[in-house]
């Protein structure tokens, strides 16, 4: 072999017998000659006759036959990826020719024109890698080619292709270069899958992102990549720029559309959800975007916010705000969350969680931070009430040993002071036995807090004439107090399962509260609403002092009470009582403007 070959059309080669300029020759599927031109005869040393429906493959040298094949069966759609092979035959082994046209003439024919590479003395190290083996397409193409195996490893990149869209060859193969944009991830799950079934050539028309961020519409050939096994394990990718072509035009109008298409996707699914949706770029100090649900949770419009970020915080509880700004300020490269609380536009306190994720960009860092806030004021609700029960629960057992520990010795001492005689100006008699009452009265709601129900006493009760009967008992009390009922009862009488007596006693318990919130008279509002079917709400609402908000969460704690003398056990029987019927009790106040105790009970079918 010579010691360095060119391709050149005019030049030939030289065999000795004649001058070679070019081979043209047509095969079948199958690889049999139909016809041949002159070159191809003297270069074979074979006659017309007796070269048709000789086997092509017999003139391709053994090493290269693989790339012969697969060259013909990939340009049936008309694109020819330019390869060399070595003419092979019984007087001469190896011969290169640089294959520049096939193109099948029908579905069985395909035409092929192949140039000899011809000796010269002007040795290049193209033509010495290509002489040695070690030509690719990479040196043959104009396009940007690129190899890479299905895990982004970078196997080779041309020239071409580094400057088409910027990223250096080091970026590549250190797989820095964030080429594909998100929204069309999915192009390179299906590439994979349709080069692995089996295609030949894969060829779109999309956009990559170039190493200054620029969105550049490219036409990419895509082709599989093969393992010294035969094996796909990769793709060979040619790409080039979409010039201002009709075709360009309506590619750049169908992306447009898809992508206005998912963002009103995106927009109608958060706009749906019950928590809100942020994207903030970090570079630029802004929100990107704001759904609708945000406004609902912190009370702040979406246009606001979108002017001025710092207004997330602005109805941030004043106990939270310091540590919502820490937070913020502090934001890292790690998904984290906080809890905080705020004040809607009715002043009502709302729990809300916030979790922030990073976007992370090729270089490693923060660009943006996309969070997600929901409100979890019910889930803080439902731990408060599972930390009263626990808590309840320890007390009624301390209870049950203090109670009757101190009941028999407290019996005796009352039945003695009764004994004593007692002078007409004896005024400290009767004070004792009240106080000793008064103690026997604390120990029963002792006993009731450690003694639960056993369901016994449970039937079929309506609310309306448990709220009635409870009236009757307080309504004295009432008057006196210069306080009156009003009814707001659901027009259809609802019936639940209970023990009739311990009902009375919870309104009682609430009644008396409300009465003492009054000192200079008022309202008690009492109420009953279905929820869902399952459920009936009776509310009590007073017009007194109200309750501190901060104190609200304390209702029903062991000892804890807003009365000077109180003890708090009153609330806590109640509570003891609505758990064991399954129900819950809940506090609404505005210290200046009253308290709504909302009860909650399961619903029962009425009794025959």
């Amino acid at each position: 072999m010579p010691n360095s070959y060119v391709s050149h059309e005019d030049m030939g080669l030289n065999t000795g017998n004649a001058y070679v300029e070019k081979i043209i020759f047509s095969l079948t599927k199958s690889g049999a000659i139909l016809n041949a031109n002159k070159d191809f005869c003297t270069l074979s040393v074979e006659k017309i006759p007796s070269i048709i429906g000789t086997s092509m493959y017999e003139f391709v040298h053994e090493d290269d036959r693989l790339l012969f094949i697969e060259r013909i069966l990939e340009c049936c759609d008309g694109n020819l990826i330019p390869f060399t092979f070595r003419f092979t035959t019984s007087k001469r082994d190896g011969m290169p020719f640089y294959v520049n046209v096939c193109r099948w003439i029908n579905q069985n024919e395909v035409l092929i024109h192949a140039i000899p590479i011809v000796d010269t003395f002007a040795y290049t190290s193209v033509e010495r890698s290509l002489i040695d083996k070690e030509l690719t397409v990479f040196d043959i193409t104009d396009k940007a080619a690129i190899n890479t195996g299905f895990d982004g490893t970078v196997i080779g990149v041309n020239d071409a292709y580094i400057e088409l869209f910027g990223w250096t060859r080091e970026e590549l193969e250190e797989k820095k270069a964030s080429m594909v944009p998100d929204f069309l991830m999915y192009e390179l799950i299906e590439i994979k899958e349709r080069l692995i079934k089996g295609e030949k050539v894969v060829r779109l028309n999309t956009v990559r992102i170039t190493k200054n961020g620029l969105m550049l519409p490219v036409n990419i050939v895509l082709l599989p990549y093969y393992d010294s096994v035969g094996m796909v394990q990769g793709v060979f990718a040619l790409s080039r720029k979409l010039e201002e072509t009709l075709e360009m035009k309506s590619f750049v109008e169908k992306q447009l559309a898809n992508i206005l298409q998912q963002e009103v996707l995106i927009k109608d699914i958060t706009r749906n959800l019950e928590f809100g949706v942020c994207q903030y770029d970090v570079k630029k100090g802004m929100y990107l975007y704001v759904s609708p649900g945000i406004e609902q949770l912190v009370g702040i419009s979406v246009l606001d916010l979108m002017k001025d970020p710092t207004l997330f915080v602005s109805t941030c509880h004043p106990d939270d705000k310091i540590e919502l700004f820490r937070f913020f300020e502090e934001l890292s490269k790690e998904r984290t969350e906080i809890e905080y609380r705020v004040l809607n536009k009715d002043e009502k306190v709302c729990w809300i969680r916030t979790k922030i994720t990073p976007v992370i960009d090729g270089a490693g860092e923060v660009v943006r931070y996309v969070s997600i806030t929901q409100d979890i004021s019910k889930l803080k609700m439902q731990e408060e009430l599972l930390r009263k029960w626990d808590m309840l629960n320890i007390v009624g057992q301390l209870s049950a040993s203090f109670a009757h520990q101190v009941r028999n010795p407290l019996t005796t001492i009352k039945g003695f002071i009764q004994l004593f005689p007692m002078g007409p100006e004896d005024t400290f008699g009767p004070i004792m036995t009240e106080e000793l009452i008064k103690i026997e009265m604390i120990i029963e709601e002792f006993l009731q807090l450690a003694k639960p129900s056993n369901g016994t006493g449970f039937t079929t009760t309506s609310i309306y004439n448990e709220i009635n009967r409870t009236i009757s008992l307080m309504e004295k009390e009432a008057i006196l107090h210069n306080i009156s009922f009003n009814m707001n009862l659901n027009d259809k009488d609802q019936f639940i399962h209970c023990e009739p007596k311990q009902i009375q006693q919870v309104l009682i318990n609430l009644i008396r509260n409300s009465i003492d919130a009054m000192p200079n008279g008022g309202e008690i509002t009492i109420g009953t609403v279905v929820e869902e079917g399952q459920v009936v709400k009776i509310t009590l609402t007073d017009t007194g002092i109200g309750i501190p908000t901060e104190r609200l969460n304390k209702l029903g704690e062991p000892f804890y009470s807003l009365k000077e003398k109180g003890t708090g056990l009153g609330l806590m029987v109640s509570y003891k009582i609505i758990e064991n019927h399954h129900g819950s009790i809940q506090f609404k106040s505005k210290e200046g403007y009253g308290t709504t105790v909302e009860i909650t009970l399961p619903l029962s079918a009425p009794a025959n």
